[in-house]
């Protein structure tokens, strides 16, 4: 046999096996051949395939198919295949119940014995009702007197309930937190009320508020790409800074600091010293003025003063006639012709 043939066959028995598999989750039992009935309701109740199908507590079939009726598409139809064995009368109904844990399941109601020409056959239908939580708990002819004894229980205790509400005995524990109770609520309208009001009168502002908050996000969505490089261009810095060796920067900040504090080690002496000079000086002045020393003496000697008042006038004298007669002046020129030169001299004078 090739290796063909035996994916082939694998491949039809994985098939069988699924289609099986499928039913078998659906409900339906594959290896036998039971009845199809088909029953209409007006509503469910959320019944699904593979609800169970009840006799007498007994389980005698599934739901096959639940699906709107094609003639009719306010009316559900729904498939129930029932064990062959189990005969069902034509008068019998098909009741869907529900439990208190919220399950859906179909009982088979008022049957009775029946033949081959009374009996449902395969493909033929039932009637149908849908029954409440307490319809599936109770029969209906119980029904009303269950309703009426709790109709009059519940009665009376709504009676004694609101005697008790209503009594005004400060020990009425229960009448007192209901009037409690009240109070609380009327002031929680008042609040609603003054709420309302409120809102009713911010609204614009809120409306504004609300344009300027989307706007904002609509701006910081559009530039999110340059919020990233601002928040990485400072995980950068950040990143650098703490690397830096700032050991070696401290020191040379130390080293700048010391030299700055010799420079003004060395200001300080100089201004000392600038400050002695002043002081000298003005003690030199002050001499002077009082007519101490040379100079002092020089300035405070009017006698001084003449004298070389006397003295400059003289010595312009000489150089003026120095500069006008320079012949005077010269060791090699003999008496005589000096005073030839000074009567040519006189000469010319008189002539001007």
């Amino acid at each position: 046999m090739s290796n063909e043939i035996k994916i082939g066959i694998l491949a039809v028995v994985a098939v069988v096996i699924g289609i099986i598999g499928f039913k078998f989750m659906k409900g339906q039992n594959v290896f036998s051949n039971d009845n199809t009935i088909y029953v209409k309701y007006d509503q469910v109740s959320q019944l699904s395939p593979s609800s169970p199908v009840l006799m007498n507590g007994f389980q005698v079939g599934s739901v096959a198919d639940v699906r709107l009726d094609p003639e009719d598409m306010n009316s559900v139809l729904v498939a129930l295949h029932i064990n062959k064995e189990v005969r069902i009368h034509k008068d019998a109904r098909a009741e869907i119940g529900t439990s208190v844990m919220g399950g859906t399941y179909v009982v088979i109601g008022k049957n009775k014995n029946c033949d081959s020409a009374t009996c449902v056959a395969d493909g033929g239908s039932l009637n149908g009702i849908t029954l409440g939580v307490l319809g599936s708990m109770l029969p209906k002819e119980d029904i009303n007197e269950y309703t009426s004894a709790l109709r009059e229980n519940l009665g009376g205790m709504l009676d004694t309930v609101n005697q008790k509400i209503n009594d005004p005995d400060p020990n009425n524990k229960i009448g007192q937190s209901i009037r409690d109770l009240s109070v609380t609520l009327e002031s929680l309208k008042r609040s609603t009320l003054q709420l309302e009001s409120i809102m009713a009168s911010n609204a614009k502002n809120l409306n504004t508020t609300m344009s300027n908050m989307a706007t904002l996000t609509n701006t910081l969505a559009e530039n999110n790409d340059k919020i990233t490089g601002i928040l990485n261009n400072a995980k950068v810095f950040s990143d650098d800074l703490s690397q830096m060796k700032l050991s070696n920067t401290m020191s040379k900040a130390d080293t700048t600091l010391a030299s700055a504090n010799q420079a003004v080690k060395q200001l300080q002496t100089t201004l000392a010293t600038s400050d002695k000079m002043v002081t000298n000086l003005n003690e030199l002045v002050t001499g002077i003025k009082n007519g101490e020393g040379t100079i002092g003496l020089m300035l405070n000697d009017d006698q001084l003063y003449k004298n070389i008042t006397e003295t400059s006038a003289a010595l312009s004298k000489v150089l003026t006639d120095f500069q006008e007669k320079p012949y005077r002046y010269m060791p090699l020129k003999s008496r005589r012709k000096v005073l030839k030169h000074d009567e040519k001299d006189a000469e010319a004078e008189g002539k001007n």
